[in-house]
């Protein structure tokens, strides 16, 4: 597992957006995951510092989908909530290049 298969994606909703003005950013990581190994790939990703991190998983979640009403489950992920020091800024979308 290196570095960069660790933080999967950004999450981007309503609720995830809000926190970003408080200095924390929400990513989707993998379940085998570590804050440790997340802190460290964050960091060399973004070359910014963390400075907390917390990790929930969500559970499998049924939803109805279409006209037929078929029952599917929502896959069960691991979610980070990483703080950044006060005064800096980060841009999801954009990695650090080398």
């Amino acid at each position: 597992m290196t570095n960069l298969n660790v933080i999967v994606r950004p999450v981007v909703t309503e609720k995830s957006s809000l926190k970003n003005a408080e200095g924390k950013y929400v990513f989707e990581v993998l379940k085998s995951a570590r804050k440790t190994t997340i802190k460290r790939a964050f960091e060399e990703i973004y070359g910014v510092k963390a400075v907390d991190i917390k990790t929930h998983i969500l559970q499998h979640k049924l939803r109805v989908l279409g006209k037929n009403r078929i029952l599917t489950k929502r896959p069960v992920t691991k979610r980070a909530i990483i703080s950044i020091a006060k005064g800096k800024t980060l841009d999801q979308f954009k990695i650090k290049q080398k």
